[in-house]
């Protein structure tokens, strides 16, 4: 007679799956707890920051007490957001009217902000790209909507019709980073510390992939879609992306303290943390080389200002260029593109700014990477530019550095309203 075997007991089966899964997810869970812990946890507390280590500087024109309240408010912002510096600057008239800076610029040295320490820009490297590419077309040096086959050999097939005005739209379907999830060990694209000794070495990350679309048919904003736009750039110009930035922008708008971000160490450059809610730790050290166009610039909220006044004036690039950047560009099936982007810039009508009663045209672009986190913002109607950078790319810093260019913003507006009521009453029309 067959006995018949004693079925195993249910919890005992169960036990024994979820110890593997305990396990498993050790292994693979584990290294990341460690490496977020060290790299993306604040477990430190900010040190105090005596209002008197403020830095700022004024126009002559500008009334003393206009230049405190907005220093006041750029305080106020970093002090909300609870990082270590923040650093703003307000152009109109054509010209830097107020740069101010608060906090640390590195805290294990208790180094305090200027208006001349560098931040990285993250994305904001986008809109000075496309800045350097409308200045090659007003030289007739690269046509936006010529393939860029025309320009760089060598490329896979699936690249070889696209154009820059795709590419600087994000309409060109190249991926943005990698599909490893981001919290993978540091192994995402976006924590690279590989040195890339040129732009062509960085596309060999991408330029194989599939596209994500038939190019102009979707939106994919894409970091790696201006890496290919500044190669097809310096075949264009013939020289390094580099070059063509300093001749190009840097020189051209008087951005004396703008530069392409190295690994190595650097003049006045921040150093870099994670903070929130007053505690810090220190940003994993990553090397941008890999996407300079995209994100790989340091430079001051002076010189970002410098840039924007240059723009809404009237020479340093043609009607026709401000057009192509401040256009936002339909898909082929004529809906807008989902950011209403243009070349470089994102082109908006905001109520947040100055209220419901006043929506207000602007033009802004904002960026965040390890360490830090920027806004830059125009606003055409009053000739008005600003910019705040800030020391932490953690949690809520972008939004902060947003917030406190709008409200840097609106007490411009006030001041040149009031300026402009005070000249008509002072000199009337005949």
């Amino acid at each position: 007679m067959n006995q018949v075997k004693p079925i195993r007991s249910l919890p005992r089966r169960l036990l024994r799956h979820f110890v593997r899964f305990l396990l498993v997810s050790a292994l693979l869970l584990g290294p990341n707890l460690v490496f977020f812990g060290r790299w993306d946890f604040p477990d430190q507390s900010l040190p105090a920051i005596p209002a008197d280590s403020d830095d700022q500087v004024s126009a002559p024109s500008l009334p003393p007490e206009l230049g405190d309240d907005l220093l006041k408010e750029l305080r106020a912002s970093r002090e909300k957001a609870g990082i270590p510096s923040m650093s703003a600057a307000v152009a109109y008239d054509g010209n830097l009217q107020w740069a101010g800076a608060t906090g640390f610029v590195n805290i294990e040295n208790k180094q305090f902000a200027t208006v001349r320490s560098r931040y990285r820009t993250g994305s904001v490297a986008k809109p000075i790209t496309a800045v350097a590419l409308v200045r090659l077309i007003d030289a007739g040096k690269i046509d936006i909507n010529k393939p860029i086959s025309h320009y760089v050999t060598g490329l896979p097939i699936t690249l070889k019709p696209l154009t820059a005005n795709q590419l600087g739209s994000h309409r060109a379907g190249i991926r943005h980073y990698s599909i490893i999830p981001q919290w993978w060990m540091g192994w995402h694209e976006n924590y690279s510390m590989h040195e890339y000794a040129s732009v062509a070495d960085g596309l060999t990350l991408f330029v194989n992939d599939d596209l994500r679309f038939v190019p102009g048919t979707g939106f994919q904003y894409s970091t790696f879609g201006y890496s290919l736009l500044a190669r097809q750039m310096e075949a264009a110009s013939q020289k390094t992306f580099a070059q063509l930035l300093e001749e190009n922008v840097f020189s051209a708008a008087g951005m004396i303290d703008t530069a392409v971000d190295t690994a190595e160490a650097m003049p006045d450059r921040v150093a870099f943390y994670q903070a929130e809610a007053g505690r810090f730790t220190p940003a994993y050290p990553i090397n941008s080389s890999y996407k300079i166009a995209g994100g790989g610039l340091v430079t001051t909220p002076s010189d970002l200002v410098r840039l924007g006044a240059a723009l809404l004036g009237n020479d340093f690039v043609s009607k026709e260029a401000k057009k192509t950047l401040w256009t936002p560009q339909a898909l082929t099936d004529g809906s807008m593109n989902p950011e209403n982007y243009g070349i470089g810039w994102r082109i908006d009508t905001s109520v947040r700014l100055l209220g419901e009663k006043h929506p207000t045209k602007i033009f802004h672009h904002g960026g965040t990477q390890q360490g830090a986190a920027a806004f830059f913002v125009l606003l055409p109607e009053y000739g008005i530019s600003v910019a705040v950078m800030t020391n932490s790319g953690k949690g809520s810093a972008r939004e902060e550095a947003q917030e406190a260019a709008y409200a840097l913003a609106r007490e411009a507006v006030e001041f040149k309203k009031a300026s402009l009521k005070s000249s008509a009453k002072t000199n009337p029309k005949d």
